[in-house]
């Protein structure tokens, strides 16, 4: 049987998630339908920061038949219940979850109704999970010895995401997966338009029928051969470079891993905060017409404390957007070559994960390459808008006056015309799951409600409504008993790493400067 061609030119992430996920996806029978090689080159640095990730990654894992005790050991990985935004509505210390779990009723949700007609002296997120409360007291969102899996709260991963690539690389490498360390030195065109074969530094020629672009912002493919542009997103959101930290437990250990990535708003951006197993990735996101790369770093430096000075940073510069179109002719873009979205919701790995499954579910067996190409750009096009205008909530409705930064993100040309249709319908009425149509959609109407609620989103029209002697919301009743058992099973998120994965017991080195 003569089976199809898949070339993925580029690993890192993007390339080890899209062959080993349809190298497993796409056998019948357990026998393979589609012949899949990675090139990688050997001379391009990878450096990985840490990465955070959101509850669908753990599908990887069992589609893979990955253990997940395995994974985390090597990939330094630490759970995350959600993000902790802080001074994103003020620049006074406040701060709110966005968390992956909730309580959700069986008919109509009206907790969201409920909370805005309240004081709100108890946060929104409080009155409907768990979970925010789980993370201030550093719990884990697993007991020791649960099987994997099975978890009494929603969760994802911190990991090293350099790591995780190359886990994932040999897995596939394992099941079948034909991998070349090479350089890209020529590719060969059809006369209708078509990827003919990739040349290489070494002499090799590789036919496919199908090429994936895996290559980073470099595009060598979909933009450098095929001439596919970009949709820029710069005028919803502005950040477009991150000066980046690795900040070693044996240099500074706060005194915990925290279950949560931090995300802390900045004079022209934000920082976020992730915890590894064995060191701590911090990134200021800034946008470099507010702020200069000098005063951005300065900034990380301040935010980190006194014992980061001898630690080195790296400036990455990116353009947020997406290409106009991730499938043309016979070649895919997925990952940075096929758009980008600055990391404040951690959707990176979930886009890349989500077009290895598409293209699998697309993929051309007969050759209708138009019509399956024109659906699956369709699908990944809609992904890329729900995040972009998920991301511009979070700056819209910032009440910060404090630099010409957050002055300008809130104007209202800088809001999205679809987002601000749905502000001005969720005036009505709260958000609901009618609000959102789409099958494959990732955050729903329970993700919004934690941003509008965190930001206090009509905070003066119900208090005008209802006036100033509101009631203060109602936690109720299953919510405290669940956190109360949960408190008394649950071990220390420190301790399930100690005990689960073997993480070293660090000495604690808490000092000012860092924010938990």
């Amino acid at each position: 049987m003569t089976h199809k061609k898949i070339i993925i030119v580029g690993g890192g992430s993007a390339g080890w998630i899209t062959a080993s996920l349809m190298n497993a996806v796409m056998k019948r029978d357990g026998r393979k339908t589609v012949d899949i090689s990675v090139i990688e080159s050997p001379d391009i640095p990878r450096i990985a920061v840490g990465e955070a990730t959101v509850p669908n990654i753990r599908q990887i894992l069992i589609t893979l038949g990955i253990d997940e005790l395995d994974f985390m050991k090597s990939t330094d990985a630490t759970f995350k219940q959600g993000i902790k935004f802080n001074n994103w509505l003020h620049n006074t210390g406040d701060s709110y979850y966005h968390q992956f779990s909730r309580y959700t009723p069986n008919m109509v949700d009206t907790f969201g109704q409920e909370w805005l007609k309240s004081d709100r002296s108890i946060p929104f997120a409080d009155t409907i999970s768990v979970q925010p409360a789980l993370c201030e007291m550093n719990l884990s969102p697993k007991l020791v010895g649960l099987q994997q899996h099975q978890i009494p709260v929603s969760y994802a991963y911190h990991l090293n995401a350099l790591k995780m690539a190359d886990y994932l690389r040999d897995i596939a490498v394992g099941q079948g997966v034909t991998h070349h360390l090479d350089n890209i030195t020529k590719v060969d065109m059809t006369e209708q338009g078509d990827i003919a074969a990739v040349n290489t530094e070494k002499g090799s020629r590789y036919e496919a029928d199908l090429f994936v672009d895996c290559t980073g912002f470099a595009s060598l493919l979909i933009e450098k051969e095929l001439g596919i542009g970009w949709d820029d997103f710069s005028d919803y959101l502005f950040c477009d470079r991150a000066c980046v930290m690795q900040v070693p437990y044996e240099t500074y250990y706060p005194g915990r891993v925290n279950s949560v990535t931090q995300a802390t708003a900045l004079s022209a951006g934000w920082i976020w905060d992730i915890p590894l197993t064995n060191r701590r990735g911090i990134g200021h996101v800034y946008s470099s017409a507010f702020i200069t790369d000098d005063d951005a770093e300065k900034e990380l430096r301040t935010y980190e404390g006194v014992h980061s000075d001898h630690l080195s940073t790296r400036v990455v510069h990116f353009q947020v957007g997406r290409r106009k179109r991730n499938w043309a002719a016979n070649c895919v873009a997925i990952g940075l070559s096929g758009g980008f979205l600055e990391p404040l919701e951690s959707t990176g790995l979930y886009l890349v994960q989500t077009a290895a499954l598409l293209l699998a579910e697309h993929f051309p067996f007969d050759g209708q390459m138009k019509e399956l190409s024109d659906k699956f750009n369709t699908l990944m096009s809609d992904r890329f808008d729900e995040i972009l205008s998920f991301i511009n909530l979070h700056y819209c409705l910032t009440q910060r006056t404090d630099t010409d930064f957050w002055q300008e993100v809130q104007r209202p040309e800088h809001i999205l015309r679809a987002l601000q249709e749905k502000l001005d319908y969720w005036k009505i009425k709260p958000p609901s799951q009618s609000d959102f149509k789409d099958q494959y959609t990732l955050f729903t109407h329970q993700n919004h409600e934690l941003v509008l609620y965190g930001m206090d989103f009509l905070k003066d029209h119900y208090r005008q409504k209802y006036g100033p002697e509101l009631s203060p919301p109602i936690v109720p009743g299953f919510i405290q008993q669940r956190l109360q058992a949960m408190q008394s099973q649950l071990p220390l998120h420190d301790e399930w790493l100690h005990h689960s994965l073997g993480m070293p017991r660090y000495p604690s080195t808490y000092a000012s400067g860092v924010s938990f």
